[in-house]
């Protein structure tokens, strides 16, 4: 709970700053923050290696490990921040991009030296959460603060990245003044047969992680080179918000992640009635954020970003349903990662990336900013596609089609009523939608109340 709560006032804080900078900069100059974003977020991931995952594993089996693995990774990520750093000014060099979109990506990659000392990871394997929401709060209220202090002109872009270099610095000082708090001194000698022996661990979940960035991270850089200028601020602004609900989503999974765990150990009736149950109550969910991103998308556009971003409604309508598809997909990569699949799970991640890659340099060309977003929905389809065969054939059927029909009524019905009202203010809209979907609920799955009783129960 604390962690959920940390997270929303941090995305609260990213959003007001990003929508900020938006209306400042306008969508050419906004899209070479977006652009510098991306690419350096995805060289990120190659600093993150897989190993936080490895070691909060690792901490929760054995918390005397922590000071010996805490100090391994760290050195380890130095290594690889500065190997990433390398690669990322090499794809400065040789992608011929402008002066202002090179310097914003040297920028960013600045703040790969910071990630080694995020230890938010170290934190979460020793289920102190609080740590982990005090530091997501701080970085993203100082950034926030900062940006609204200093930044008032597109002349001042180059701040951006430096402010954020900034509120890492602060996080990474905080971090670890709490762990040299709980654990003391934290230099200690070297092993280099450990550190590969670590790496070698890592390097599944890491590649995993990797093609997860190509999905998510690829289109913009494409289309950032392949056509620059507005189109990729205004596929960032609508990108941006899509990650943003993407948080809660992962969230969700964060939590049910260990009733999954447990059904590891008994009959695959329990995984298929576990996995049904959440798959159901997800299902109206993800109907109801696609169904209202499509019709509230322009009205959402303009309240955000303002009037020179209602170009980005079209793609808004489109990526919306990432997070829908993602809110019943994620069962089955978290089903495979579970019953020690994971290998098959980094296969479905390898053949969307690839898809993905031939799909935006087909479609962007075709398309523009639309094709980019529907690459990235058919790449998403076809992980989906691939875990779940992988789940039916290694370890049980667990259906999703027909949890569909009554969330898929709802959402018609729901649409065509709303489309019907005469234009009111999109608020107005909003709630109205919430209250025809809600009816909707009750009149098609009355037990929906207790069936969410018995979810929470199970994940307990």
């Amino acid at each position: 709970m604390l962690l959920s709560g940390g997270e929303a006032i941090s995305k609260i804080f990213a959003f007001i700053s990003f929508a900020y900078l938006a209306r400042l900069l306008g969508p050419d100059t906004y899209g070479d923050i977006e652009f510098a974003l991306a690419v350096t977020l995805f060289f990120n991931l190659v600093v993150e290696g897989g190993l936080g995952l490895l070691g909060a594993r690792e901490i929760a089996k054995d918390e005397k490990s922590t000071l010996r693995l805490t100090f391994h990774i760290v050195i380890m990520r130095c290594f690889l921040a500065l190997g990433a750093f390398l690669l990322l000014a090499l794809f400065v060099i040789v992608s011929n991009k402008t002066w202002q979109e090179s310097q914003l990506v040297l920028l960013y990659g600045l703040t790969l030296f910071g990630t080694p000392g995020l230890l938010q990871w170290v934190f979460q394997g020793l289920d102190r959460m609080k740590w982990v929401a005090i530091s997501s709060v701080m970085r993203w209220s100082f950034f926030a603060g900062l940006v609204l202090l200093f930044v008032f002109n597109p002349g001042q872009v180059w701040l951006v990245p430096l402010i954020e270099l900034g509120a890492i610095v602060c996080v990474v000082a905080f971090n670890l003044g709490v762990f040299r708090y709980f654990f003391g001194r934290f230099w200690q000698r070297f092993d280099v047969p450990f550190a590969l022996s670590i790496f070698r661990q890592s390097l599944p979940i890491g590649l995993t992680q990797i093609m997860w960035g190509l999905k998510m991270y690829l289109p913009t850089i494409m289309l950032g080179l392949i056509v620059g200028g507005g189109a990729v601020g205004w596929f960032g602004a609508a990108h941006r918000i899509v990650i943003a609900l993407h948080t809660f989503v992962w969230m969700y999974y964060f939590n049910f992640y260990p009733s999954i765990s447990r059904c590891t150990q008994q009959r695959t009736d329990d995984l298929q009635r576990l996995a049904g149950k959440s798959i159901q109550l997800t299902s109206w969910s993800a109907v109801f954020i696609g169904t209202t991103g499509i019709l509230l998308a322009q009205p959402i556009m303009n309240f955000v970003y303002g009037p020179n971003y209602g170009e980005a409604a079209i793609c808004f309508q489109a990526l919306i349903w990432l997070v829908a598809f993602t809110l019943i997909s994620g069962h089955y990569m978290y089903i495979l990662i579970a019953y020690n699949k994971q290998w098959l799970e980094l296969l479905s991640a390898i053949c969307g990336a690839v898809i993905n890659i031939l799909l935006n340099f087909f479609f962007i060309l075709r398309f523009g900013f639309l094709g980019a977003a529907f690459a990235l929905l058919f790449s998403e389809a076809m992980i989906w596609a691939l875990n779940y065969y992988f789940v039916r054939r290694y370890i049980a059927n667990v259906s999703f089609l027909h949890h569909l029909a009554k969330p898929l009524i709802a959402g018609v019905v729901m649409a065509a009523l709303i489309l019907i009202m005469p234009p009111v203010n999109f608020l107005i809209m909003g709630i109205a939608s919430v209250l025809l979907y809600g009816l909707g609920i009750l009149i098609l799955q009355p037990a929906i109340i207790n069936d969410v009783r018995v979810l929470i129960a199970g994940n307990r």
